[in-house]
């Protein structure tokens, strides 16, 4: 039974391991102006890092009004699936 346990245990370790590893990670100063409104509009739901992704727009001058209905149709296409 502590065999089985173990196995189950390392699988588990081992599967949250490689997900972290493959995590892509974008600062803000990387960003290009789709990315960020983007990230706005859909990728978070926490308030402060909306908070700051909008801060960032102001700060950079993006016009996010320009991809607003390609994002929106991503939005829409990604729920159906």
């Amino acid at each position: 039974m502590k065999k089985i346990i173990f196995v189950f245990f390392l699988f588990f370790f081992s599967l949250f391991s490689s997900s972290e590893e493959n995590k892509i990670i974008i600062t803000f100063k990387e960003m290009s102006d789709f990315q960020a409104c983007y990230a706005f509009m859909i990728g978070s739901y926490s308030e402060e890092e909306k908070s700051m992704l909008h801060d960032w727009i102001n700060i950079k001058d993006f016009n996010c009004d320009q991809y607003a209905e390609v994002i929106y149709r991503a939005k829409i296409l990604g729920s159906i699936q």
